[in-house]
């Protein structure tokens, strides 16, 4: 009997799930992340934390920024690591850039440096094409953590249901949003929350996820159309009303990094020195 039971319960359920809209899912999302009108009234974005990521076997903990302001600017700037600068990508409404700070024992003339080593690369500002700088334009977008989902049919983006599926033992919906652009990514919403839980993408989307793609193609990276990237989030926190993650892990092939925000700014104004090109 309590198999039956199970059973029917288990039917129900998924019969619940299937007479979901995407459009139903997609606004009771932007109802469970503070509501689309606070949403839309954010012009100014400023997070505060960090990226924990292994490189060269060691366990490093790296500053991270990311900054918008509607529209007009988006960057995302990480601190050095052995003894290197801040490198940033910088979006606006018109052009793009990849700042590679110097790099000392990289890139150099051998034997210019301490212990025979190179002396070091010179810093590198990287301009990105017109059609780079079109595919970040979604990066301007400040409606909360993905702001793209919020009121997306006034955006040109499409979404499209694909059906449900579990992400660490919880069921969410698996909404397909295609950009404007052609662009996809796939996100995964909680049915009990509606709070975004893991996001995924393919090819230069992956890279994009990974917030380190344009660096990677500064140096010259050329992934496959298959190489995939995941965002899980594993807690959100309020700010002025919004839902914003706080903690996630972000995979890429077999690396693991594990991002913790401890400062979300919302509608504060931007440090003059975000707008600058170094």
């Amino acid at each position: 009997m309590k198999k039956i039971f199970a059973g029917l319960f288990l039917l129900l359920g998924g019969l619940q799930a299937q007479s979901q809209t995407v459009e139903e899912i997609l606004a009771k999302y932007e109802a469970a992340a503070g509501g689309r009108e606070k949403l839309e009234a954010i012009r100014y974005l400023e997070v505060l934390g960090n990226v924990k990521l292994g490189v060269m076997g060691q366990n490093i903990e790296l500053p991270l920024t990311l900054v918008r302001e509607k529209g007009k600017l988006f960057r995302r700037q990480i601190g050095g690591v052995m003894g290197m600068g801040d490198s940033y990508t910088m979006v606006t409404d018109t052009s793009g850039v990849i700042y590679i700070p110097a790099m000392r024992g990289f890139g150099g003339p051998p034997g210019g440096g301490f212990g025979g080593m190179s002396s070091g690369s010179e810093p590198n500002i990287t301009r990105m094409s017109t059609a780079e700088v079109n595919a970040q334009q979604y990066e301007l977008d400040c409606a909360g953590a993905f702001g793209e989902l919020v009121n997306y049919a006034a955006k040109g983006h499409t979404a499209e249901l694909n059906g449900t599926a579990k992400v660490n033992k919880v069921t969410c919906y698996k909404v397909k949003l295609t950009l404007k652009t052609g662009q996809t990514v796939m996100y995964y919403i909680d049915a009990q929350t509606f709070l975004v839980k893991q996001v995924e993408a393919t090819g230069d989307m992956a890279l994009n996820l990974t917030g380190f793609g344009p660096m990677m193609k500064a140096f010259g990276s050329r992934l496959g159309k298959d190489t995939k990237a995941s965002l899980l989030v594993k807690e959100y926190k309020e700010f002025k009303g919004i839902q914003y993650p706080v903690k996630a892990v972000l995979s890429f092939g077999p690396v693991e990094s594990e991002l913790e925000n401890m400062t979300v700014n919302i509608n504060e104004g931007l440090e003059e020195k975000w707008y600058h090109v170094k």
